[in-house]
């Protein structure tokens, strides 16, 4: 394991910096990416302070969780935070889910006018059951003709790249993974990402790389790989045995945000792994107006996970329901864990947050 002091500077991310000093790695359209490895957009995880930090590790580009149009068209259960995003996070893309294309292009045509984003997203993937069975998300793959559609009115609509995250297909008796990215590049789509699962087996079993690689041979866009991408070693492998432009890395990331600067979640220190913690809860109390101690216990349970605590302790401090009495705790734990000063700890990563 690398150890560095509490006040030492933090490793720089591990990927091409945005000056015109270096070439993109890819192009969505006329937008450059620098970079290849991208945090997937995922609901209730990838919010504007989760966002923020994997790209200052060097995520590429951020896409917002998905926005789902039916309820922006009523304005109900519509969350603003969904749309909000910092100036560093460009290319910042704001994703898009429904059923109903007149609407998903209407929506975007509002939003872009609003909010700028740099492109959209068109959720083909997303797999619980109350989307699919609406024909939203996966369930979009089993009605291609509105693929096409949702792309030819989306296009017209506003005047940025469109891309699209899908799935093998709804099932192992429907994978038809080329036939709708084929439609959706003819119908403007600049960029692919496939996850290697179908809509059926949502995130169980093996996700299958062969149709990553078989997209990117045949697509004349950018394609981008996703499925069990866990380490930086798997990301290296599925660039190399895909040939793919980039991979998105969603559930692994909740563990291991470092992964976005090349480095195994062994090699960061606990001082670091404190200081993110720290930063983290304060970026999100603004997003969280009933208080951030609960929507951050998810994030907390994955970063703690390779310190493999006792049970009891462990649920002890994520069932905390007050700041002071989490922080007690936590700041007791890192104190055992080695961090010999809390405060450097908090205000070198609060440092590398504020130097991009």
């Amino acid at each position: 394991m690398t150890h560095t002091s509490d006040a030492d500077p933090l490793p720089e991310a591990n990927h091409q910096s945005r000056s015109s000093d270096f070439s993109p790695a890819f192009s969505i359209g006329s937008l450059p990416i620098y970079g290849q490895l991208i945090l997937a957009p995922m609901d209730g995880i990838s919010d504007p302070p989760f966002r923020l930090i994997t790209r200052r590790l060097g995520s590429a580009f951020s896409l917002s969780e998905f926005i789902n149009t039916l309820d922006f068209s009523v304005q109900k259960h519509f969350q603003q935070s969904r749309f909000a995003f910092h100036p560093q996070e460009h290319p910042f893309g704001i994703q898009l889910l429904d059923n109903d294309p007149q609407r998903m292009a209407d929506s975007a045509g509002e939003i872009y006018a609003k909010y700028k984003p740099d492109f959209f997203d068109i959720n083909l993937g997303c797999a619980t059951a109350r989307i699919a069975s609406r024909g939203a998300g996966v369930g979009l793959m089993r009605t291609p003709e509105k693929v096409a559609q949702i792309f030819q009115l989306i296009n017209q609509a506003v005047p940025v790249p469109l891309t699209v995250k899908m799935r093998l297909g709804w099932d192992e008796d429907s994978l038809n993974y080329r036939e709708v990215a084929e439609i959706a590049v003819a119908n403007g789509a600049q960029a692919i990402t496939l996850h290697g699962r179908t809509g059926k087996m949502a995130y169980r079993g093996k996700a299958r790389w062969e149709p990553i690689a078989e997209l990117k041979a045949y697509l004349p866009v950018p394609v981008i790989g996703n499925g069990d991408v866990t380490t930086p070693a798997l990301a290296r492998q599925m660039l190399t045995e895909t040939g793919c432009d980039a991979v998105m890395i969603g559930r692994g990331a909740k563990t291991n945000p470092w992964i976005f600067s090349w480095r195994e979640r062994s090699e960061v220190p606990p001082a670091e792994v404190y200081g993110l913690i720290c930063y983290q809860y304060r970026a999100m109390q603004p997003y969280y107006p009933n208080g951030a101690v609960l929507p951050f216990r998810k994030f907390l349970k994955a970063y703690l996970e390779p310190y493999a605590l006792p049970n009891n302790r462990l649920q002890a401090i994520l069932t905390a329901k007050r700041e002071d009495q989490l922080f007690k705790q936590l700041d007791h734990l890192f104190l055992e864990l080695g961090v010999l000063n809390l405060n450097a700890a908090r205000e070198v990563f609060d440092i590398y947050m504020q130097n991009w």
